[in-house]
């Protein structure tokens, strides 16, 4: 089957959340993939399945909702069809090793290098794979934490790698949800690959989120959604909650560690990779 790819590019002001949130929108759409790009990102289906109209709609309704957005556009072209798990493994994501502890790795591969703890991610999308660095900072504070028997909520979860490293690390309850369609069956896929059957996983976003208090809450998503979301992160902690937090830039460390001090957390801890960061909070 031939496919066509569309590429949307995405203004600079938009583009560190846009990447993001704009697959959500296509949630009705036939796209079976997306695939970020240095300009925005790529997404793919089958010739003759979306039409164009329908594609320009659906930005023209991002835009009325994000106006920062504006400009953005996309091109379209036919492509033969190939085997995509076998293209997005030799292009793009084959395994990561994390702080020498954890080893990251599509299914396809094997020659991953052993480690503490192994993780499966199915080739559907590189996003979540832990080659990106904000991924990589939350996983690094996972491996540092005692998770032995707590509870764990993963906001936004993506393919769902940090809530598979929370259980693989004995944490005793852990929930998982993500507002978007494509990254909920990936999470799905990937916790079966994994062997885990007793994380709860969700579809929907801040309303899918259990009543009650945890441990730990992870939140690697772009910082205004990271943001919005403090409310609700501040009500399902006690004291003594952990808070990581990734999925915004250097620059806005300062501004994510005020908002957090306002719903009551300490900033306990930081950190910094190639532009990106990722804060530590302790509820008070």
């Amino acid at each position: 089957m031939d496919y066509s790819e569309y590429l949307f590019y995405i203004p600079d002001e938009a583009r560190s959340f846009a990447a993001d949130v704009l697959p959500s929108f296509f949630e009705d759409a036939a796209f079976e993939s997306f695939e970020p790009t240095c300009d925005g990102i790529k997404a793919f289906a089958p010739s003759g399945t979306i039409d164009d109209n329908d594609v320009e709609a659906v930005l023209r309704t991002f835009v009325a909702t994000f106006p920062m957005a504006e400009g953005i556009s996309f091109s379209k072209k036919r492509i033969a069809d190939r085997n995509w798990n076998e293209k997005w493994e030799n292009d793009s994501f084959r395994y990561v090793v994390i702080a020498d502890r954890c080893v990251v790795h599509s299914p396809l591969v094997t020659d991953a290098p052993a480690a503490e703890y192994d993780i499966l991610i199915s080739p559907k999308q590189a996003f979540g794979s832990g080659c990106h660095e904000t991924t990589s900072l939350v996983v690094k504070r996972i491996l540092s934490a005692d998770m032995a028997g707590k509870s764990a909520v993963d906001v936004g979860c993506g393919t769902a790698i940090l809530a598979i490293l929370a259980k693989k690390k004995g944490a005793a309850r852990v929930v998982a949800f993500d507002i978007d369609r494509w990254a909920y069956e990936n999470a799905r896929t990937n916790l079966e690959l994994n062997g885990l059957h007793d994380v709860e996983l969700r579809h929907g976003g801040f309303d899918v989120m259990p009543d009650g208090q945890f441990d730990y809450i992870f939140a690697n998503i772009t910082r205004n959604i990271l943001l919005e979301g403090l409310p609700v992160y501040a009500s399902r902690s006690a004291k003594g909650t952990r808070l990581f937090m990734s999925g915004f830039l250097s620059e806005d460390v300062d501004f994510v560690c005020k908002a957090c001090r306002e719903y009551g957390y300490a900033v306990s801890d930081q950190s910094e990779m190639d532009g990106w960061a990722s804060v530590e909070c302790v509820k008070l």
